[in-house]
Formats: C-alpha cells, sequence, structure tokens
C-alpha cells in the first residue's frame, strides 16, 4: 500500500489565505468566534447559565447561545454584545489600530 504524503493545515492556510478574499472571510469568522469565545468563558467564570445571563442583559436564551457559538448568520450588535458584557460586569471597549501590510517575499 502506497503511503501519501499529509499537507499540514498551517501549510494550507498559508496557501489559501495569500487571496485576500479568503483571507477577509477568514479574518471575519475568527473575530466572531473571538467574540463568542470571550463571552462564554466570562460567562463561565461568572458561574451562571445562559438563561441567567440572558434574564440579566434582557435577551432571550437562544440569542446567548447564539452568541456563544459564534452565528454569523446573525451577526451580534455592538448594543447586543454591550448588554450582554455589562450584565456579566464587564464594559466594552474598543480599539482601531491600522494594519502592517506584509511585504512580498
Amino acid at each position: 500500500m502506497k503511503k501519501t504524503k499529509g499537507v499540514s493545515l498551517n501549510e494550507v492556510l498559508s496557501r489559501e489565505l495569500k487571496d485576500d478574499e479568503i483571507r477577509l472571510g477568514f479574518e471575519e469568522r475568527k473575530f466572531y468566534l473571538d467574540v463568542a469565545r470571550i463571552i462564554s468563558n466570562l460567562r463561565a467564570k461568572a458561574g451562571i447559565s445562559q438563561a441567567q445571563l440572558a434574564k440579566a442583559a434582557h435577551v432571550s436564551q437562544p440569542l446567548i447561545a447564539r452568541l456563544e457559538k459564534g452565528d454569523q448568520k446573525r451577526t451580534p450588535t455592538f448594543d447586543l454584545v454591550y448588554k450582554v458584557l455589562k450584565a456579566l460586569g464587564y464594559r466594552l471597549d474598543i480599539r482601531v489600530q491600522k494594519e502592517e501590510k506584509k511585504r512580498a517575499a
């Protein structure tokens, strides 16, 4: 049986992310997943359920579940993220910085 050479995920990403459209989609998805991870971790740290967080933030539990899932079909608004973070005892700070252009090799 002939062995096939595998390709690492890093190799695939490195190749695919050279395409501007693919890179933009990847970075956008990563942003939503980062928000989801932050909210989920803060809720877990607080020791409360999604339902308890939803009640404190005056939103529905399914909305919290979608937020924690990183559901991109229903993009979370700043208002929603603000309310959820406020209910968890945190505030939202926005920082904007210029991206460094990668030099062609």
